[in-house]
């Protein structure tokens, strides 16, 4: 194996790392079963793509990334709570909507990112070899989201997210909101998704379909 395709590898494995993170939050800390995934994913890197593609700095697109997985998970929550929707055929619902809508946002099939300013640009400009600064930027992403999640769920804030994954009857008694806990949660998690997508990093264009729930996506 050459140092490209190790390198490469690395990259690709951290890159899913975030999505570890946001599957972990639904389906282990919350018990909610959640396939919103697979539509915030491409999501994340459509909004991305179509913003660098239009001009707009990669971090700042980035972050919209972020902001659009977060809307596919309060939409399945809000179709699980207030439209009293299964929470795995709400999230099957929202999953299915979502590969329509990463079209209409990008207006084609796909967007070739080559060329264009990205989050690893300054990099590459310092010098740095693009095949380690890849992993390395993606690397610190990844640990910084997870301590992230750590600190939340070791606070007050956490624990009542963990108890509502574990008995949600035990949180109403304690007077605190269920639905509350709900919507953050799936927020959060598509939104370390989306963030996910944005940052898969592949030597060519953005493909999103029905047919191909995962994109690949230049950043």
């Amino acid at each position: 194996m050459t140092s490209i395709a190790f390198f490469g590898t690395l990259e690709v494995g951290l890159v899913y790392g975030l999505v570890a993170l946001g599957v972990y939050l639904t389906f282990r800390v919350l018990d909610f079963p959640d396939l919103t995934v697979d539509g915030s994913f491409p999501m994340g890197a459509a909004v991305a793509a179509t913003l660098i593609v239009a001009g707009v700095d990669p971090w700042i697109s980035t972050f919209a990334a972020i902001f659009a997985g977060a809307a596919t998970g309060l939409i399945t929550a809000f179709l699980t709570v207030k439209c009293g929707i299964l929470n795995l055929l709400a999230s099957i619902l929202t999953m299915i909507a979502a590969f329509s809508i990463n079209i209409r946002i990008m207006g084609r099939p796909n967007i070739a990112l080559l060329g264009v300013d990205t989050i690893l640009t300054p990099f590459e400009n310092m010098g740095i070899d693009p095949v380690y600064a890849r992993p390395l930027v993606v690397f610190i992403l990844v640990v910084l989201s997870a301590f992230f999640v750590i600190r939340l769920l070791a606070s007050d804030f956490g624990l009542g997210l963990r108890a509502t994954g574990v008995n949600a009857r035990m949180v109403k008694a304690q007077g605190a909101s269920t639905a509350f806990y709900t919507y953050f949660g799936l927020a959060l998690s598509n939104g370390f998704v989306g963030f996910s997508g944005a940052c898969l990093h592949k030597p060519t264009a953005l493909q999103t379909s029905p047919l191909v729930s995962a994109p690949l996506l230049l950043v």
